[in-house]
């Protein structure tokens, strides 16, 4: 028994250190043939978005991104529908050495492995997934950004998410787009939209409405600081020491350093705040608004999520909530002024109004922007795809 159990010590020992190895923390790789049958011929299809094994491991932990979800069921309907999928990061360099020519029947996703996969497989069918406006459009409105922070700090900055993951003419390249933010920036394809999903903290209480202060205001997410406008909200929020501003994201202090800027007294770096913790149901419980002044976005989870708990949403026109006109306040502008304008008549809302506005946006959120509706939305949606092709 006893040289049993050095074996079996011994034994454990190697796999710990096989375990260190493959950290999918640390390492990227494309994942082979899900669902494959090898009793039949199945349409095979690669999926270019996220590292499958990174994003099984980040579904154990804390609530970071609801495309996590969304990419695993994307896989369970692409599994319904019977294909044999290939998974790999968008933009990972090492899936190119197992990128194989005419193999695929589709193509799914985008970045630098989507337009790889269309050079090597041009007959494959294609199928663009759009989860920020398009390459012009966020290049534009990004330039003008970046003009206006010079104009007004003579520091100069540079491009924060403008061609990360989508380049000039990407959605040429597809036969078909899907996307999640506003379809009026497509022409003269196939496009058919899907709304994302939204986080919930369960303990969340919608009887709190009197709680809240017209003049406490949330931003949650913060990647790309200029971007998202919220060198606008710092410079507003300095002019007006009755209102609060919380910053909820990773690398505020950072981002703001990099920029040349700080937190006025009356803004607050929260850090990153986890959907489920009790500190993000503080923050909803005394806030009213989530504001996002960004310049582009296909359609933000992050205000989503915030009205999955009765916060009413402030963003610009063309961030992809434009069809929610009766859920939604606007700015009108990204200029000072026009920022400082919408939020003084926000903080001057009455107790009612706020209120009816609150729970309708409560309630709508919490039918439609949920996992369910946005499985079956792309079910339905890659369903009409092939058939179309097919025919």
């Amino acid at each position: 028994m006893g040289v049993v159990n050095e074996w079996m010590k011994k034994a454990c020992r190697k796999v710990n250190i096989q375990l260190r190895k493959i950290d999918p923390r640390r390492s990227e790789n494309i994942v082979l043939g899900i669902n494959q049958n090898c009793l039949k011929d199945q349409p095979k299809i690669l999926l270019s978005y996220m590292d499958y094994n990174r994003t099984a491991y980040s579904m154990r932990n804390a609530k970071v991104h609801t495309n996590l979800q969304e990419m695993i069921q994307m896989i369970r309907v692409l599994i319904e529908m019977d294909f044999c999928i290939d998974v790999c990061g968008c933009n990972n360099p090492d899936a190119a050495l197992e990128m194989p020519s005419d193999y695929y029947d589709y193509i799914l996703g985008f970045g630098d492995m989507f337009r790889l996969a269309k050079k090597r497989n041009p007959k494959a069918y294609t199928i663009i997934y759009m989860t920020e406006n398009p390459y012009a459009i966020s290049y534009k409105n990004e330039q003008e950004r970046i003009t206006y922070f010079f104009e007004r700090t003579k520091r100069k900055i540079g491009f924060a998410r403008t061609g990360k993951f989508y380049a000039e003419g990407d959605e040429e390249l597809a036969d078909a787009i899907i996307c999640l933010g506003e379809t009026n920036y497509f022409t003269g394809n196939i496009v058919y939209r899907v709304y994302p999903s939204a986080f919930k903290n369960e303990k969340y209480d919608n009887n709190i409405q009197r709680e809240r202060k017209s003049t406490n205001f949330l931003v949650f997410g913060t990647k790309g600081f200029v971007h998202k406008g919220n060198d606008l909200l710092l410079e507003v929020f300095a002019k007006h020491p009755e209102w609060t501003l919380y910053l909820c994201g990773s690398g505020i202090a950072q981002e703001c350093r990099s920029i040349g800027m700080k937190l006025p007294e009356n803004v607050f770096d929260c850090g990153f705040v986890n959907v489920d913790s009790e500190k993000y149901l503080e923050l909803v419980r005394i806030c009213s608004f989530v504001l996002l002044p960004s310049c582009s976005e296909g359609m933000s989870t992050a205000l989503l999520t915030c009205m999955r708990h009765g916060l009413i949403p402030v963003t610009m026109h063309g961030t992809g909530m434009d069809e929610l006109e009766a859920y939604c306040e606007y700015f009108e502008g990204f200029c000072i002024s026009q920022i400082d304008q919408k939020l003084c008549e926000l903080a001057d809302m009455n107790d009612t109004s706020r209120i009816e506005q609150s729970n309708k946006i409560y309630e709508y959120a919490n039918k439609i922007f949920v996992l369910e509706e946005y499985t079956k939305k792309m079910k339905n949606i890659l369903t009409q795809i092939i058939r179309a092709k097919e025919t």
